[in-house]
């Protein structure tokens, strides 16, 4: 029995999407919102900085500016080769959806999930030791992510493979943050 892979993803995207009752549709309509999550940033960055010495929160504010960046430029660039069409563009999809966001640019993959998992995973690697309850901040992208399927404009595939992206980013940029970390000490001894 052979599975098309667009058809598992089409009707995980109609159950997830009608999954999620009409009274939160402002909830999902609010968090989609990069805008949004300003303070939360602004929490996130103070972070590097509360318990370390300036230049270790430095080097760490620029290594997750750059993964960040990093992330959304290999986002854009697999957007426009891969050039896949959002479900609130499909007619047939948009029929059974709940479309509450209408962007018309490509869908795969979502770049709310990839940035906001290798901010979150970066974050999460860099200080885990100094925060006692930081695994929290991963409520933000997931509920982020999950924004984005419940507003109409991702499939579950493109969220699934942006946060697996985002992470893998970061942890690569972790490794490059410790390498950076290492020079930075024998530099300042």
């Amino acid at each position: 029995m052979e599975i098309n892979p667009i058809k598992w993803d089409w009707e995980l995207m109609v159950f997830l999407n009608n999954l999620s009752p009409d009274v939160l549709d402002p909830f999902w309509s609010f968090v989609t919102y990069t805008k949004h999550w300003i303070p939360f940033f602004i929490l996130l960055i103070a972070l590097f900085f509360y318990k370390s010495p300036a230049k270790k929160g430095g080097l760490g504010l620029s290594f997750v500016l750059a993964c960040v960046g990093l992330t959304h430029l290999i986002t854009d660039f697999t957007k426009s080769l891969v050039m896949r069409s959002r479900p609130n563009t499909e007619e047939a999809l948009s029929e059974v959806i709940k479309v509450l966001y209408e962007p018309s640019h490509f869908s795969f993959f979502s770049g709310h999930a990839s940035t906001s998992f290798a901010a979150t995973v970066f974050i999460f690697l860099s200080l885990k030791s100094k925060y006692r309850y930081l695994g929290l901040i991963f409520i933000w992208p997931i509920l982020f992510s999950l924004s984005r399927i419940f507003v109409g404009v991702h499939f579950p595939s493109d969220v699934i493979v942006g946060g697996v992206m985002g992470t893998i980013l970061a942890i690569l940029f972790y490794e490059l943050y410790n390498f950076a970390l290492k020079k930075l000490v024998r530099v300042s001894n």
